[in-house]
Formats: structure tokens, sequence, C-alpha cells
């Protein structure tokens, strides 16, 4: 032993007890931190091995700060769908491997599939996971209410969190970029495995009574006693007895996965029907538009300011990213009708499938109403769409889908429309030659509809996209004639016209009984005012962007000084939130 060394216990022995403690829990805590040191640098080069062999992958935050502590895949195309299939498929390609049984679950988030594997077989499956993805990206993760990240271990780091795997689910998933580093999805996106037990054991568990109770289904101990039980809720049973138990598929992006026949239905809470998507859409730098535009509009009198203006027109590619919104975003869109004045965007391949041009001369019931250049008048058409479905969503082309949304977002499974009704109001007394469109429109349907059912309506509805009803289009085509050709012919937009897919439609479907009230999570930006900047910048961030389902850039009234600086601030932002392709646009048309 070195002399300082035998100083050092000769000085201990010296100490009062409660010294000595002291200096005992100071050797603890800088062993604890050495050994933790050891650990992360550990992490760090089995993590900066793993960067250097699969270009793929990169380290990134998900929340601001500067250091970069997760690790996540580069994808060159991205749908929701396909994140949540990509997170299956990394589970059920190891379970496959090893002979596990499993069975898709009904789970309760839209985001998330859920695979149930008996308790049994935890311990190989966690084997089985370590020995697949000991050097990779994926994550397992513990979940916390309400399905958010409790605790989280990558599987490069080393062993996992005993929290993450003594527990009845973990969720498996990798985080995917885009390939400038912007989380495209993470946990959220994950493949949940929940760890069923068998009926007996909850039967000779230590308290038996108080596991009936959270059951939600009340099922006879003979029953139980050979049923599996889940270790949480989900969608149809919680308790699957042995005889129901039959085997079935379901098919997951075009792969079928096991399951047990009561999992495989549609249910009664998840819309069937066809669900289709209309645009109106117009190229305002069309030299040929343009001129055609200002024919009809030299010499009109009684037009507002913002009637007429070219920034209603203007063109920032706003089509093609709100198109991508959808692909991503909204996977039960059937298919999608571009209405247009003989217009096509330069970068659509219109052989390509999902996506229909429809020349205004085509829908409108009397053709000699054209031209016209106001949406009202063309929104008094779309029901005249062939072949469109009964249920459909309508967009402008400013209006995009920011985050997962389903069928029924926009629909109840029986094909009550969910209204986006705005807590804007209408304003009262007669439409003013100045005063915003949707004022005007509003005051003529609130006079409409107070003749026909005594009910005084006040709010606008919000910019996102909005379920609508080709029979109640019909039916308001019939029940208004004058008012609904008159604004067919409107040929810019004018204090008698009305609203046929915003405030006349939403506030008749709601009278009578075809519509109630949605919610609908939308953020409204003027590009053209003053901070939209800003507010873009703002919603790149993803705790604000999370705070949204649904996105409208509208160009209210740009001076056409500032119009290059605003489509090339737009541009920027739509190109990196929604940067794949979609199958619709042609080849080198994104370069």
């Amino acid at each position: 032993m070195s002399l300082a060394a035998r100083l050092s216990r000769v000085g201990e022995r010296l100490m009062t007890p409660s010294a000595r403690a002291r200096a005992e829990e100071r050797r603890r805590e800088a062993a604890a931190q050495a050994a933790e040191e050891r650990r992360l640098a550990r992490i760090a080069e089995r993590r900066a091995a793993l960067l250097a062999d699969d270009p793929a992958l990169r380290a990134f935050t998900a929340d601001g700060s500067s250091a970069a502590d997760l690790i996540g895949r580069t994808v060159d195309d991205f749908t929701a769908a396909d994140a949540s299939a990509h997170n299956l498929r990394l589970v059920t390609d190891v379970l496959e491997g090893e002979g596990i049984d499993y069975f898709l679950v009904p789970g309760r988030s839209p985001l998330r599939h859920v695979v149930g594997v008996h308790r049994r077989d935890r311990k190989g499956l966690l084997d089985a996971m370590r020995e697949a993805y000991r050097v990779s990206a994926v994550y397992a993760v513990k979940p916390g209410p309400g399905g958010v990240v409790a605790v989280s271990s990558a599987y490069v780091d080393g062993a996992l969190d005993a929290r993450i795997k003594s527990g009845l689910v973990i969720r498996f998933a990798e985080h995917l970029l885009t390939p400038d580093g912007r989380c495209l999805a993470g946990p959220e996106y994950g493949c949940d495995v929940e760890f069923w037990r068998d009926g007996e054991a909850v039967l000779a568990g230590s308290d038996p009574e108080e596991a009936r109770r959270r059951l939600r289904v009340r099922v006879p101990d003979d029953a139980l006693a050979g049923a599996l039980v889940a270790p949480r809720p989900n969608r149809v049973a919680d308790v699957l007895p042995d005889e129901c138990r039959k085997h079935a598929t379901v098919a997951v992006r075009e792969r079928h996965h096991p399951t047990y026949e009561p999992f495989s239905h549609q249910r009664s809470d998840e819309v069937g029907f066809p669900i289709d998507a209309v645009y109106t859409w117009v190229d305002g730098a069309d030299p040929e538009h343009a001129a055609k535009r200002a024919r009809y509009r030299e010499g009109r009198s009684g037009l507002a300011s913002h009637a007429a203006n070219d920034s209603r027109y203007t063109d920032h590619d706003e089509l093609k990213y709100s198109l991508r919104s959808l692909r991503m975003y909204a996977p039960f869109v059937r298919h999608v009708y571009v209405v247009t004045d003989g217009q096509t965007p330069s970068w659509l391949d219109t052989r390509a499938e999902g996506v229909t041009l429809v020349d205004h001369r085509d829908v409108f019931a009397d053709p000699g109403a054209l031209p016209v250049f106001s949406s009202r008048a063309i929104e008094s058409q779309l029901h005249r769409i062939e072949a469109l479905s009964e249920h459909f969503l309508y967009l402008n082309d400013d209006m995009f889908v920011t985050a997962p949304v389903g069928a029924e977002h926009f629909f109840h499974p029986n094909g009550i429309a969910r209204l986006a009704f705005s807590p804007h109001q209408i304003g009262v007394g007669e439409p003013i030659l100045e005063e915003a469109a949707p004022n005007w429109a509003g005051k003529n349907a609130r006079a409409l509809l107070q003749e026909s059912f005594g009910a005084y309506i006040a709010h606008k509805t919000k910019h996102v996209p909005t379920a609508q009803l080709r029979s109640v289009h019909r039916e308001l085509a019939e029940r208004y004639p004058e008012e609904l050709e008159r604004t067919a012919r409107s040929r810019f937009r004018d204090p008698a016209d009305v609203a046929p897919v915003t405030t006349l439609y939403h506030h008749y479907a709601l009278l009578t009984g075809r519509g109630v009230p949605g919610e609908y999570r939308g953020r409204y930006v003027d590009i053209g005012a003053e901070g939209a900047g800003e507010r873009l910048t703002a919603l790149a961030e993803p705790d604000e962007a999370a705070r949204y389902d649904f996105l409208c850039l509208n160009d209210f009234d740009t001076p056409p000084e500032r119009q290059e600086e605003v489509g090339r601030m737009v541009r920027a932002f739509l190109e990196s939130r929604f940067p794949f392709p979609a199958p619709w646009e042609r080849a080198g048309s994104s370069a």
C-alpha cells in the first residue's frame, strides 16, 4: 500500500463516524459517476459504429435541445399508414421467425397496430427482439397513460430498462426522418405488444374479484377458465373464450396477419362507405386565363376590392402539396377530383390513377353561365361530378392535412356528416360591399334558412376540409333554385351570392338532421399578413404542429410587389412539410 493510501486510512480512523460516512458516500458517488461515464462512452461508441455502418440512419433531437440524443431512419417516402405498418413488420417478422404465436388486436389508437402474445412467450419475444435488433435504430417503450412514452430504450444502447421488460405492454418503433432530419414518425406510430394471460391465472390470482371487476365484460368462471384475458381494454373484447378463438386473418398493407374471428370484422363504429375528395383549382398565372379574367372584369362596377383581386388566383403549387398531405395522412380517400377551367397543373400526370381533372363545362348545368371566376359559382355545381361518391370532402387547394385522420373524423358510421362550424360570426344586418365575402354569403344563407326553418344562424365555417353529402346539395339545388342559379352565374364574387359548400350547406345539413357539429383542430395563416413567416416557422416546431390536424395558407390580399417573396416563403415551407412526390406527379416535376 502506498504511503498516501496509508496516510488516508490513518486519517479516516481519526474521523468522527459522521465524517467517515460522508467520505464513504463521496466515494460511492464518485464510483457511480465513473461507471455512468464508462456506460455512456460505450453507448456513444456503439452508436457511432451503427451510424457509420448504415448511411440511412442519423442522430437527431426531437425536443429542440442542442444534443442529438435519438437515432432515426431517413426515408424517401412516407405515409402514416406505412409508418404504422413498418413498425408492425419489425415485430411480426421476429415473431414469425421464432415461431411464436401472435394475433392482431383492434387497438384503441388509430395510429398504432397492436399484437397479442401469450404472457408465457414474453421472454422468448424479448430475447428474439434483442438478437434481431441488437445493432439497430429500434426502440422499446413502456407506454404511459394515454399512450405517451413513459420509458424508452434503444437496443443499440444495451440492456432495456427493467420497467420496459416487465411491462404488460411493450411498444417497438423506429423513428422515421425526412432527408433533412425532421422527424416524421416516432413511438406514436409504434407496434404495441400486449401480453395476454390465461383465465385460470386470473381466477388463481391474489385478488380474483378485483381482477374480474376490471374486466369490461362479465364472464362466468367456467368460461373464464378457458379464456385468454387482455392486459388492457381494446375495441372489441377484453376476454376471448376458447370457443370464440377461431382463426382468421387481417390484411395490413397487403400483408395478411393472423387474428381471431371476433377481431376480423368491420365494427359498427367504423365508416364503411366510400369517400372521395373534391378540389377547385385555378392557375392565375396562366396568361390566357389571366387575360380572360381581365376581359370579363373590365367595366364591371359594384365589385368589392377583394372580390376579384389577383392574389385570389395566385398559384404557389399549393394543390400539389395539399394532395401530398392527403396521401400522407388521409388514406381512406378513394379518389380525388380537381375541378378546373380547362387547366392542367404542369406537375400532374393525368394518366396516373387516383386524381381526375374535371372541366367546368362537364359539371355546369348551364354551360352558358361560363366562364366564371368565383369559387362560389363553381361550388354550386360540384354535386354534378359524374361518379362522385355520396360522401365526399371538399377542399380548397390552400388546405392541408397535417396529422393522421380517419374517415370517422368527418362522418359518423351512419353517414351523418361532422360539420366544421367556426366560432367566428357572420355579423348582423344586410351584406355590406366591402366586408369579407363569407359574410355576404352567410347573411344570404341566413335569410333563406330563417324563412324555411325559423332558425337564425350566426356562425361561419372553419378553413378546413369539410364533410359533404351529395344528396344534400341536390336537395339545396331543388329547394333554392333561384338563389343557387344566381350564384352559379356570378362571374366574380357578388354580395347576392350564397356559399353552397360552407354556410348554406353546413346549417342546412344541421337543421335537417344530416349533420352534427364536429371537432376540427385547424390553423389559419394569411400568408400575406405581417408575421406570416414567423407563424410558419413556429408551425415547423413539433410541439406547435401537434396542436393541429389541418392547416390553411390563405392568400387574402397580398400586394403584387410582395407576391414573389411570399411565394418563395410558402413553397419552402410546403416542400419541407410535405417533401415526398405522390404517384400522380410527373417525373422530375419537383426539381
